[in-house]
């Protein structure tokens, strides 16, 4: 009888923490609402995850800029794009943004990069999917010096293709001297 009745005490908190889990992932549009914010933002804070297939573009660009197939790399991007980085603005056309990526590309003899994680997020009220990257980059110049760098990548996509790459980096601290 007690195991019966623990069984039933169980089942009952399992399908009562579902059920909640359920509601608070649902409510946290609605709650989102009716919050007071100290900032307005630039853009919506109103998202739901997207489509994975767009993370998958710009993984797939950013390999083919690593083994140096920027041809490759490029297809991933619009006819026109954007590109933001540190000190850094580019918006032009693709043959541009070839000519671009290959003088960057070729400072470096390797390039790898380690990926802490990515987010895909989509905007309904925007209709804008965004593909957030968390990453490190290890490259070697010409001349065998090496470095690495942290990047935080915000990447919009449009009709498949890459429209704008917002890219903010992170130097690391040199180590400590002995």
């Amino acid at each position: 009888m007690k195991q019966t009745l623990l069984l039933l005490v169980l089942c009952a908190a399992i399908a009562g923490c579902k059920s909640k889990l359920g509601t608070d992932t649902a409510g946290t549009a609605d709650t989102t609402a009716k919050l007071n914010y100290p900032f307005t933002p630039k853009y919506s804070i109103k998202w739901q995850p997207g489509d994975e297939k767009n993370a998958l573009i710009v993984l797939n660009c950013l390999k083919k800029y690593v083994d140096g197939d920027i041809k490759g790399c490029a297809e991933a991007f619009a006819d026109t794009a954007e590109f933001i980085g540190d000190q850094f603005y580019f918006k032009g056309s693709k043959d541009s943004l070839i000519k671009m990526i290959t003088d960057m590309r070729s400072q470096s003899a390797t390039v790898s990069k380690e990926f802490d994680s990515w987010m895909t997020t989509y905007y309904p009220d925007k209709k804008d999917t965004w593909v957030t990257l968390w990453y490190t980059e290890k490259m070697t110049d010409k001349n065998g010096k090496k470095d690495s760098i942290y990047y935080v990548d915000d990447v919009l996509i449009k009709d498949g293709k890459i429209r704008e790459y917002d890219e903010k980096m992170r130097r690391f601290a040199p180590p400590a001297k002995k």
